[in-house]
């Protein structure tokens, strides 16, 4: 099954300079799909493994995935919102194929990091 939020908007709280969004998942996260999602946020793109930084932090059995990061303006936090929205889905998307290769037993393992 996919990995896939339950509603596109993200509870958003705002507290002086940083921005605190939270979305909720449609299932809550088990080893595999949090592995996967681990695997997934942390890539550049599917042909480059370097490591980089993702503000997005979920955790094993809860159905959640939150995200603080730091504002300029205040009047940015809708746009930020859609921005990291968008990025989360993306995420999401190639988690839920991950997942689903260590599922069928594919050879997910054969993809090994530069």
């Amino acid at each position: 099954m996919a990995i896939a939020l339950a509603d596109d908007k993200p509870e958003t709280q705002h507290k002086g300079p940083r921005a605190n969004f939270r979305w909720t998942l449609a299932e809550p996260w088990d080893e595999r799909r949090l592995a996967a999602f681990l695997m997934t946020k942390h890539r550049r793109n599917d042909a480059d493994w370097t490591r980089r930084a993702s503000p997005f932090f979920a955790s094993l059995g809860q159905t959640v995935v939150e995200c603080s990061v730091p504002i300029a303006d205040p009047a940015s936090v809708p746009d930020l919102e859609r921005v990291l929205t968008h990025e989360l889905q993306g995420i999401l998307s190639g988690a839920s194929q991950i997942h689903d290769e260590m599922v069928t037993g594919s050879d997910w393992r054969r993809v090994t990091p530069p």
